[in-house]
């Protein structure tokens, strides 16, 4: 009995120095080659734990920067989504007008063959209509104000022409 007691205070003091010589910052759980004594020291001193907590903050904050990257990217899906629907949309609007300019244009030189003044008109309607519909379309904001631009000239070409034939605005 006295050999297990003196061996017992040879353990207990063996632990108590290696308590001393074990910082809890320095305990890795997954280092398989240190003593069952650091093993037992880095638990009671709570190096394991005090890891634990570190991985799980780093893990939120992992989390928390992946949660925002995922709102930037619905942002960008959202924004180009929109941008494909008003591209559809304008081009939608273009076929519409063209169209619609095209089967004007063609009633009035019909109507109106005997009138040279009203053919020129109509023939550079038809011309300027032939070149946008020539033109792919674009969303370069530049481009998109270029084409603002060119309905603005379209606008006034078909009022001067609605004009001479002597219809009301």
């Amino acid at each position: 009995m006295n050999t297990t007691v003196s061996l017992l205070v040879c353990l207990g003091g063996a632990w108590a120095l290696s308590g001393c010589a074990t910082a809890p910052g320095s305990c890795d759980a997954t280092n398989r080659d240190v003593s069952m004594i650091t093993k037992m020291n880095c638990d009671y001193t709570g190096g394991y734990s005090d890891q634990v907590k570190s991985k799980e903050n780093e893990l939120i904050a992992a989390r928390h920067e992946n949660a925002m990257f995922k709102r930037v990217y619905d942002s960008i899906a959202a924004e180009q989504a929109a941008t494909r629907k008003d591209l559809q949309a304008q081009q939608q609007a273009q076929a519409s007008l063209n169209q619609s300019l095209g089967q004007l244009l063609s009633a009035l030189k019909s109507r109106h063959a005997n009138k040279t003044s009203v053919q020129k008109q109509i023939s550079s309607l038809q011309s300027q209509l032939q070149t946008a519909q020539s033109q792919p379309q674009s969303s370069n904001p530049q481009q998109l104000a270029a084409k603002q631009e060119e309905l603005k000239a379209l606008q006034k070409k078909v009022s001067k022409l609605q004009l001479s034939l002597g219809f009301d605005q």
